[in-house]
């Protein structure tokens, strides 16, 4: 379970305004939920404590039970568990080719050569992504790179996979393709999927939407 208790977070150039304000909220294992708001309500500075990428400045956040801290140890925990899929997810891509891409993560942790290649296919396998293996991910089109970036979490055995903003560049056909592996994956795999947007169309499948409001 993921579970926020009274975060609140400023960022250090702008201390004196909040973009989130005594924040309680609590994700259940295996659920899909989606997180809505208008632009400047604070769903991308969500996004990034969740993975811990930034660390609330009031207020706590605890994954599975571990409370986020800024040691390196308790960092590298949190950000395995929490998978991110950004935007624009061609600024998340390192490898050469679209295999590569997802056994970077694997590759970091230094697992054995064998637990990565069985990671990868897994993955990739999931995510219908086998026949693109060898190809560069500058190729992929917009949804594939989404399900790239996912596949990458997968192979992290990510627990929970936060979208921020992820369908909003998609066309209609992408977008449906990716909500619907997201689906497939939270239902079969009992993944716990956190879709945030601006967009109430994009909410299909969840079991919980909350709303964020623009702070005062």
């Amino acid at each position: 379970m993921i579970r926020l208790e009274g975060v609140g977070y400023s960022y250090p150039d702008a201390p004196s305004v909040s973009v989130l304000r005594n924040l309680d909220l609590e994700i259940a294992d295996g659920s899909f939920t989606a997180i809505l708001g208008p632009n400047a309500s604070g769903k991308s500075t969500l996004a990034k404590l969740l993975n811990a990428l930034i660390l609330p400045t009031e207020g706590s956040v605890s994954i599975d039970g571990i409370t986020v801290r800024p040691d390196a140890e308790t960092l590298k925990k949190v950000r395995c568990a929490v998978g991110m899929v950004f935007q624009n997810p061609e600024n998340q891509m390192i490898g050469d080719t679209v295999e590569s891409e997802v056994a970077f993560g694997p590759e970091n942790l230094g697992l054995p050569t064998e637990e990565i290649r069985k990671r990868v296919d897994e993955a990739l396998g999931l995510m219908g992504l086998q026949d693109c293996r060898k190809r560069n991910p500058s190729e992929l089109s917009g949804g594939q790179l989404q399900k790239l970036a996912v596949a990458g979490a997968l192979a992290l055995k990510s627990r929970y996979i936060v979208l921020d903003e992820s369908l909003c560049m998609l066309d209609r056909q992408s977008k449906a393709e990716v909500l619907e592996a997201l689906m497939r994956l939270n239902k079969e795999q009992n993944l716990s999927i956190i879709l945030i947007t601006h967009d109430r169309s994009d909410c299909t499948g969840a079991e919980r939407i909350y709303e964020l409001e623009k702070p005062c």
